[in-house]
């Protein structure tokens, strides 16, 4: 990509664990320039499990390094005055400040909206909650569980007459990243066309309940609430994932009408399916999806998810396989497109990363760069951006207060 949409923007990263530091990766792969900010009195993600070839050590954890490609990274002790003050420093120099710390930390740090818009008056400061800012909640800290079952969507995952289901581990984490990066994007538009900044308030239960439209619409239009499906649908059968050969291998396969049934069954050498009077209607074929539902995994049993794969696709009936993360980074139509590429980490090697999820008239950004090692930027950072003499810096190191 020949140019880069937030080229010249710097964002000051106080994000923690994994939604906030998600959505300020993203914004260094669109070009932004992001100071990660941390402590090494209080290291996060950093000394988290799983470490490359299972070596401890605060370079070398892939939760972090996954989640922090193309920033620079600078260590300020944040409980010291002096550290405050190299943080002011750092935001009063950026157009974006980003955190998702308890509420209240940053203020009771120095480094509140009020705080920092006196330092940078246009400045755009993007703050992610569990239950947001505001409110009698806002106080209150969760993390990805309780934000899955508070926003409703655990409330309408799982099997039928089963308890919720708690969908993915950091999954609210992704999505309200990606919620903060829209509004980070139209807020920089409205400061390109009137000079204004503005504060941003997101709130991840918030995010992850607007994934559940067609229950919140049952629920206001008849007073229903949604029933728990496991992986069927409320109309088309059979709908389902299906053991394949292999461990923990799957197949997902949907019908939608009668003559994709018909094919299913050729193609499984089973034309009797769709003579069967319990599958040959749609509706008898629903009401009956418990007894289809055996037969078809018979024969998924017996052959690996892309043999099946290929053959329901050439009889025109939809079919995927389930994919881990490995054969994810591995599968070759993401690899042509551009969304899988090779990050070179100067401590754990060359490692694979899914990026971005569109290009742009065919062009997808590159030159990724790896997550920074603990304080690797702090000479930039302090030298050349914030102009401190190396004898100062060297005081400031010797007194705890960077790196």
């Amino acid at each position: 990509m020949k140019d880069l949409p937030l080229r010249g923007i710097r964002v000051a990263d106080f994000g923690q664990i994994v939604a906030m530091p998600y959505t300020a990766q993203v914004l260094a792969w669109l070009g932004a320039e992001v100071i990660l900010v941390e402590s090494r009195q209080r290291l996060t993600t950093r000394a988290w499990p799983p470490f490359a070839e299972a070596v401890p050590g605060v370079n070398r954890s892939g939760g972090f390094n996954s989640i922090n490609n193309g920033k620079l990274g600078c260590t300020i002790n944040l409980r010291e005055p002096k550290g405050v003050e190299l943080a002011r420093r750092i935001v009063s120099i950026s157009d974006v400040v980003a955190e998702n710390y308890s509420t209240g930390t940053m203020e009771k740090m120095g480094l509140g909206y009020d705080t920092v818009r006196r330092l940078r008056p246009d400045v755009i400061y993007m703050s992610l909650g569990a239950f947001g800012r505001t409110g009698p909640m806002k106080d209150l800290a969760g993390f990805h569980s309780v934000i899955n079952l508070f926003s409703g969507l655990a409330a309408v995952t799982g099997h039928p007459g089963a308890h919720p289901r708690i969908l993915g581990g950091i999954f609210p984490d992704c999505l309200s990243g990606c919620y903060c990066i829209l509004a980070l994007l139209e807020s920089l538009y409205h400061r390109g066309k009137t000079g204004e900044g503005q504060y941003i308030d997101v709130a991840m239960t918030e995010a992850l309940a607007t994934l559940i439209p067609e229950a919140v619409m049952d629920y206001t239009l008849n007073g229903r609430e949604a029933e728990r499906v496991g992986n069927r649908d409320k109309v088309k059968a059979p709908h389902n994932v299906y053991r394949c050969k292999g461990e923990q291998k799957w197949v997902a396969i949907s019908v939608v009408n009668d003559a994709e049934l018909e094919a299913l069954g050729k193609a499984a050498a089973h034309p009797e399916w769709a003579r069967d009077p319990r599958f040959a209607r749609a509706a008898d074929r629903w009401e009956n999806q418990g007894e289809l539902d055996p037969l078809i995994e018979s024969w998924t049993l017996e052959r690996e998810p892309w043999e099946v794969t290929a053959a329901l696709q050439e009889a025109g009936v939809a079919a995927a396989p389930v994919l881990d993360s490995g054969e994810l980074l591995k599968d070759p139509h993401l690899l042509d497109r551009g969304f899988v590429t090779w990050v070179d980490h100067p401590e754990t090697g060359r490692r694979p990363v899914g990026t971005l999820s569109w290009s742009i008239n065919g062009e997808r950004p590159s030159g990724f760069r790896p997550a920074p090692q603990l304080g690797e930027h702090n000479d930039y950072v302090f030298g050349e951006l914030l102009n401190l003499p190396e004898d100062e810096v060297q005081r400031l190191m010797e007194a705890g207060v960077i790196g």
